[in-house]
């Protein structure tokens, strides 16, 4: 519709295209423009979530790119806890422990008297198991003993050592009556605390 055509139209007709107008407007406002935030929103927050992939993406690309060290890193951390654990066991395996101090009696040539374990003592997050042993021998045999003891993967301490002197041999040798109490350790896992989750 041309402007010049407007200004020809008489009062009432011009009423009329402003009413026509005015109706169309509505309506673009009445049934479009809900439509189109509606639209607008949606891809406001459809923008949102592909940033949000995009930097997830980002996070996982860098990690496979890293992947190969924290392997090696796992590996590691693996063998110094398989290492930690010879040294430092989850069990107290005190049977295992009596047969190594059988074992080892008999290659020093010590004649065991006595073993006796004690009650397992908790000191946070290790317990001790204490071993009271009595042997007899010459120095030789038991200092021996002592050091193949103290070769062992496990962490053992070795206290209150009691010598005496039990008789002098036919041969010349001293022989010696031992006790000491010998300690095993193992780790204690520290309970969940209360309502912790799995």
């Amino acid at each position: 519709m041309d402007i010049n055509a407007l200004s020809k139209l008489n009062m009432q007709q011009k009423l009329l295209v402003l009413g026509v107008v005015l109706v169309l407007v509505l309506l673009l406002d009445l049934y479009a423009w809900p439509g189109y935030l509606s639209e607008r929103n949606t891809y406001a927050g459809l923008q949102s979530q592909e940033r949000s992939l995009q930097a997830k993406v980002l996070e996982t690309q860098a990690i496979a790119d890293h992947k190969q060290e924290f392997q090696n890193e796992l590996s590691s951390l693996t063998g110094q806890l398989n290492e930690a654990l010879t040294k430092l066991p989850n069990s107290a395996d005190v049977d295992k422990y009596l047969v190594t101090l059988n074992t080892l009696s008999k290659t020093a040539e010590l004649n065991v008297v006595q073993v006796e374990p004690n009650k397992e003592v908790v000191k946070g997050f290790y317990a001790e198991i204490p071993v009271q042993l009595h042997v007899t021998g010459t120095y030789t045999d038991i200092a021996v003993f002592l050091f193949k003891l103290a070769d062992l993967q496990r962490i053992v301490n070795v206290s209150d050592i009691n010598l005496k002197v039990l008789q002098q041999t036919s041969t010349g040798k001293t022989m010696l009556d031992a006790s000491f109490l010998t300690k095993i350790f193992r780790f204690v896992e520290s309970p969940p605390a209360a309502g912790a989750k799995k």
